[in-house]
């Protein structure tokens, strides 16, 4: 009876210790157990990966909209892809990718948008740093039974429109905050947003960079908790996620909204644009 209160108590430990948010590869091998890890990948599926995680990758998480590409997947189209992989909306859900954390910001960005209800964790410093740490690997986990995921309906305040990254040209009480690289910003980007690169999230190992410094990072660019909303974006929304889980779970931010359309609907829609830095 001992061992079983035991057990219980430290179950209720480790979930309050790690709720939600970044995760070091020490904190996930404790909780890997009790949590559905997922493998985001962009093409191609890896030999190894941690125990029990199961593989998905870009083509599976993203749909074309109105000819434009890598949007979030309906909400019917996520429970589905959910389901198929026996996740309940319950369920904890630890998520690693191979590349920056931006593809798991992406899943996680989704997760949020549907209202999941258990806790969402991103591994820092992505697969490398478990790998550093010598902990075990092996092939990826296959589905061996489904489920009945129940997703909620999209929170638009988590999203931004194409009409609202356009009013932020003339409004500075809202920001289009450009995370692509420097090349392609100066190729044309929204007037009157901040450009602070994805890659300045993150320390030389791949893992973010501080609370202390991020803050530092943002707020010298003016991008602070007042404004009425900082809207992210790259050319799909996939870097500019890993910028938006940078400000909401590391700094606190309650006034994030990633552009899913990004660039590549904002060009496209012919609205201005800017050359230059």
């Amino acid at each position: 009876m001992k061992k079983v209160f035991s057990l219980v108590v430290g179950l209720i430990f480790y979930s309050s210790l790690f709720a939600g948010g970044l995760i070091t590869p020490k904190e996930l091998n404790v909780i890997k157990g009790e949590t559905k890890i997922i493998d985001y990948r962009w093409d191609k599926e890896p030999e190894k990966t941690i125990p029990g995680a199961m593989v998905i990758f870009n083509k599976d998480i993203s749909r074309e909209v109105e000819n434009v590409g890598g949007m979030a997947l309906s909400k019917s189209e996520f429970e589905a892809l959910m389901s198929s992989m026996g996740i309940e909306n319950t369920d904890d859900i630890a998520i690693v990718d191979d590349n920056g954390m931006m593809q798991a910001a992406r899943l996680w960005w989704i997760f949020k948008l549907y209202g999941h209800k258990g806790e969402l964790y991103i591994l820092d410093g992505q697969i490398e740093a478990w790998e550093r740490y010598g902990f075990p690997m092996e092939a990826p986990t296959k589905p061996t039974t489904t489920s009945n995921y129940i997703a909620e309906e999209i929170n638009s305040d988590l999203t931004a429109t194409l009409a609202e990254v356009k009013a932020s040209i003339n409004d500075d009480s809202m920001v289009t905050l450009d995370t692509r690289g420097k090349m392609e910003r100066v190729r044309g980007h929204v007037p009157n947003s901040v450009f602070i690169e994805w890659r300045d999230n993150l320390k030389a190992d791949g893992t973010y960079k501080s609370k202390e410094d991020l803050a530092k990072l943002y707020e010298n660019a003016g991008i602070t908790k007042d404004k009425k909303v900082i809207m992210p974006h790259c050319k799909s929304a996939v870097r500019s996620a890993q910028t938006m889980f940078a400000l909401v779970e590391i700094l606190g931010y309650t006034n994030i909204k990633n552009y899913d359309g990004s660039w590549i609907e904002y060009e496209k829609s012919g609205a201005p644009k800017k050359l230059g830095l």
